[in-house]
């Protein structure tokens, strides 16, 4: 014969024996997701630095290509006034008469 207050306290004991297993997987499960924050944040934090140091040295380099190129538009600047001094000094009157061809067209546009 089955005696159902025995029944009762074994069915209790296992519900209990299920709920201890069930707080210590969830306790299990909330370290394992712990760990995996604290992961994910170095990861995040290690390349944000990572980002900030290449972004750093692109804007270094950048700034470099910039004050390279302005000084290789200087130097162009500056050889082509030399070559065109050198120019006008060959051939003066050559000079004179584009200058004023130069000087006429743009009054004629300016006229307008």
């Amino acid at each position: 014969m089955a005696n159902p207050e025995k029944d009762f306290h074994d069915d209790i004991a296992a519900i209990r024996a299920d709920i201890a297993a069930l707080t210590d997987t969830v306790g299990k499960l909330a370290g394992e997701a712990a760990k995996a924050q604290a992961t994910i944040a170095k990861d995040v934090k290690k390349a944000a630095k990572t980002a900030g140091r290449i972004g750093g040295e692109a804007w270094e380099e950048t700034a470099q290509l910039g004050a390279d190129t302005a000084e290789a538009a200087s130097d162009a600047a500056q050889a082509g006034m030399a070559s065109l001094e050198s120019q006008i000094r060959q051939k003066p009157v050559n000079a004179v008469l584009i200058a004023l061809g130069v000087g006429f067209i743009v009054g004629l546009i300016g006229h307008r």
